[in-house]
């Protein structure tokens, strides 16, 4: 595979929402326009290699495709609100004389969506993360020990007596993000699956 087909791919993907089969159904009529079904099956290997590969752009345009002494940590590999005030980023060495400090402040939005549901995959162990808590999700590991341990402060609440209904299908029954409250980008390392409705605690 060629980056430039790794490249077409992901614009594909992202702008005419085409499948990963679709894809590779139309690299085998390029291939062979008379006997696509002649081409060997290369399927999985387009799968593996442009996850590969869009882990391998996205740490190279954050500075560490380079770099083999510093590992990305939480949030490393996801963009911050660039309009937003970042101490060193867009403010003087001096903005704490220079502005008062409602000017400033960053403000944050929380909010979710609970359609965003994700079905349990048949072998887990396939789904198998480059980037866990380096971009705008939470680290895995740490977060289900956070639900583990933490109890919801709602009491006969409607979303909460919702989540009483069979959902052994689902891995997630929503997705919920912490946004700027100015501009409405996600902050990273704070988005997080629900569990259970409104019952996660964030």
């Amino acid at each position: 595979l060629s980056f430039d087909v790794l490249d077409n791919f992901l614009i594909d993907t992202l702008e005419c929402k085409t499948s990963a089969m679709s894809f590779y159904q139309k690299l085998r009529w390029f291939t062979n326009n008379a006997f696509p079904d002649k081409i060997p099956d290369r399927y999985r290997e387009l799968m593996r290699v442009s996850h590969i590969w869009r882990d391998l752009v996205n740490r190279k345009r954050f500075g560490f495709g380079h770099d083999t002494e510093r590992s990305p940590g939480p949030g490393d590999l996801a963009l911050y609100c660039p309009a937003c005030p970042q101490p060193g980023i867009n403010l003087p060495t001096s903005w704490r004389y220079d502005y008062e400090e409602w000017l400033v402040m960053r403000r944050y939005v929380v909010d979710g969506n609970f359609t965003a549901q994700h079905m349990k995959m048949k072998i887990p162990e396939d789904d198998v993360s480059l980037a866990d808590g380096k971009g705008y999700m939470v680290t895995e590991g740490p977060y289900q020990a956070h639900i583990h341990d933490s109890k919801s402060t709602c009491s006969n609440h409607r979303a909460v007596n919702a989540t009483n209904i069979q959902r052994s299908n689902l891995r997630a029954t929503g997705v919920g993000a912490t946004a700027c409250a100015r501009h409405g980008c996600f902050v990273p390392h704070a988005v997080v699956d629900f569990q259970k409705g409104e019952r996660s605690v964030i």
